[in-house]
């Protein structure tokens, strides 16, 4: 995979705070952002997923959501409210 570099605007406390957790761990800090962005990405097409699942077998009930949860070890969280998708604007 390639990289490129890129300059994005943090509020102060967020970036002194993953500075300092990343400095710990010995982690460069764009190696924690990496893998903060990685993490919303797959979410993000999970989501996509299920709604594209959902609108073929249908809604999935709490009950469904909190069992899949359970066989997966994670907590269940509740859904979101529907959020804006970002859309690449890619010239």
């Amino acid at each position: 995979m390639t990289t490129s570099r890129v300059t994005i605007t943090l509020p102060e406390e967020l970036r002194q705070l993953i500075a300092d957790e990343a400095d710990q761990l010995g982690l460069p800090f764009s190696a924690v952002v990496t893998t903060a962005l990685a993490a919303w990405a797959r979410g993000q097409l999970i989501d996509a997923w299920l709604s594209e699942y959902q609108a073929e077998h249908g809604t999935f009930t709490e009950d469904e959501l909190k069992a899949l949860a359970q066989d997966a070890g994670v907590p269940y969280l509740p859904p979101a409210p529907a959020a804006r998708s970002v859309k690449s604007t890619a010239a």
